[in-house]
């Protein structure tokens, strides 16, 4: 069974800021998270980022590797009724192994995922009364069998001081090199078709507050699931569970960084405090990540009752 090695659609996308197309899109310069850097596999980065893989729906996301064989990783990300069809990936190039079903499958570098759990907070941005409120956008994968060598989980961030708005942080993730924005015709698209691609999602619409009409856009999106990373600022904190991390043109995370790290420096060591939630329509100028220093009562407790489920 052929696999889909790019992903188009696991990143969450929120409601597009009313600016010209133009502004809106993100191309890579070099290798990407998006303008990011390939992360060699022996880095502290690498030791615990994973990648994660839904075969049924054909796509990638990331994954922090905790203690106990435990992945934290985005809500969207994972449907905890039917996880034994993704994958743990623990190789830097995931897209080597996304070629057919049986590679992924018996590859000495992935785990089948036995057991998962959502926050059961957790809202898509359309169901928010408000639009700073949290989606509570966390989940845990669990697996089984031994964590491959050179692999170690990753340390949560203990001192929430550190996390200050214009703060340096290092992201990472698997996900795609470039996101163009592509303009619909709506006078060519009859109404109801264009309806129908927008309740897929396939199509998102916004009000130019300048041009005071509504113009609709497609995103085409490319890259190989190969782990990256990049440095960002944090911008702001809009409430106690999430933070907003600002990126220019050229660097940021993207479709298929969903769940992935932010680490922040402390000594000689990184300690990862966010994972990618959910970026505006071509990715360009902020990301929502979510505050996992806030949830590690909620981990805590999600993670003992996981390790208690059958195999």
């Amino acid at each position: 069974m052929k696999l889909a090695g790019i992903l188009a659609f696991t990143i969450m996308i929120s409601a597009v800021a009313c600016t010209p197309a133009k502004d809106r899109e993100l191309k890579a310069t070099g290798d990407a998270i998006i303008g990011g850097t390939l992360v060699k596999k022996d880095s502290r980065i690498a030791k615990s980022t994973v990648g994660i893989y839904d075969v049924n729906i054909g796509a990638v996301c990331t994954g922090i590797l905790l203690e106990n064989n435990i992945v934290v990783t985005a809500a969207h990300c994972v449907q905890p009724d039917d996880v034994r069809e993704t994958f743990i990936v623990f190789s830097p190039d995931m897209e080597s192994l996304l070629t057919d079903y049986d590679k992924i499958r018996k590859s000495p570098l992935t785990r089948r995922a036995s057991a998962g759990v959502i926050n059961d907070k957790y809202k898509n941005v359309s169901e928010l009364a408000e639009p700073n409120q949290p989606t509570h956008d966390i989940a845990l994968l669990k697996f089984n069998g031994t964590i491959p060598k050179g692999y170690m989980p990753a340390q949560i961030l203990n001192n929430a001081t550190l996390l200050k708005e214009g703060s340096a942080t290092l992201i990472a993730g698997y996900g795609v090199e470039t996101d163009n924005l592509v303009e619909v015709d709506t006078k060519q698209t009859p109404p109801d078709e264009l309806q129908a691609l927008v309740n897929d999602g396939v199509v998102i619409c916004d009000f130019d507050m300048e041009l005071k009409e509504t113009r609709c856009f497609t995103e085409e999106m490319d890259g190989p699931a190969v782990l990256k990373s990049t440095s960002v600022n944090i911008g702001s904190f809009p409430n106690a569970f999430e933070a907003i991390l600002l990126h220019d043109k050229q660097h940021g995370p993207c479709s298929g960084d969903s769940g992935g790290p932010a680490f922040i420096k402390s000594g000689s060591d990184y300690f990862v405090w966010g994972l990618t939630s959910r970026s505006e329509m071509g990715c360009a100028t902020s990301t929502v990540y979510t505050n996992i220093v806030s949830y590690r009562s909620w981990i805590k407790t999600e993670s003992a009752a996981l390790l208690k489920k059958k195999k």
